[in-house]
């Protein structure tokens, strides 16, 4: 990696560790509850991802490493996906739902879901596609890119099953994405829909890193 490239990745993952830092912060005073959305637990594993880079990268500027570590890398990739999915599902999903509530459609970008929704995507994934490259995180690596997605959506429907309403149906207190409003069997099609987009996202990113990448 050259020193410019260190010094880009070093400016965007502080960026991005020191904004998510001070949201958490606020949230965890303001707003605790948050902590159950997707959004706000992948943006939490960005922040840390970006905040281990930030050391080695300036290890690196101070002679004290040679260059990152692949664990590091792996990690970076595996966040950003989630941050990515974070992002398109608001701009071309949620962004929506609050249109049809009445809502403005840049709803979903005030505050700090301005950083969680959108910043903090952008920020993670040129970091890694453009500054973080390598060609040494293997293909069979992109299988992680979607275990924290698996793993919450599979929380989420047990959450969901176990408190429908008197007439068997999603409430909106426990379907705070809105994606059982409908008949509940749209749990199958919406959930394969999220891992193919989460893994297809994860798989492009993966792909543009390594494409290329300089060792």
């Amino acid at each position: 990696m050259s020193r410019r490239k260190l010094l880009a990745s070093l400016i965007l993952n502080g960026a991005n560790f020191f904004a998510v830092t001070a949201w958490i912060i606020y949230l965890i005073i303001d707003d605790p509850s948050s902590f159950k959305m997707f959004t706000i637990q992948s943006n939490l594993l960005a922040g840390i991802a970006a905040g281990v880079l930030v050391v080695y990268e300036i290890l690196i500027l101070c002679g004290k490493k040679e260059k990152l570590p692949l664990w590091s890398r792996i990690v970076k990739m595996v966040t950003t996906i989630g941050v990515s999915i974070t992002c398109l599902v608001v701009v071309f999903y949620l962004s929506f739902v609050a249109v049809s509530m009445g809502y403005s459609y840049f709803v979903m970008f005030e505050t700090y879901n301005l950083f969680f929704h959108l910043l903090t995507p952008i920020m993670a994934a040129l970091s890694f596609v453009f500054f973080e490259r390598g060609k040494d995180i293997n293909f069979k690596y992109t299988f992680l890119n979607i275990i924290h997605l698996l793993v919450y959506m599979i929380a989420y429907a047990i959450n969901v099953f176990t408190h429908l309403d008197k007439n068997g149906m999603a409430t909106r207190k426990y379907d705070w994405y809105y994606f059982l409003t409908g008949d509940l069997w749209l749990i199958i099609p919406e959930g394969i829909g999220l891992l193919i987009l989460g893994y297809g996202v994860g798989w492009l990113i993966w792909y543009f890193n390594r494409r290329y990448a300089e060792v």
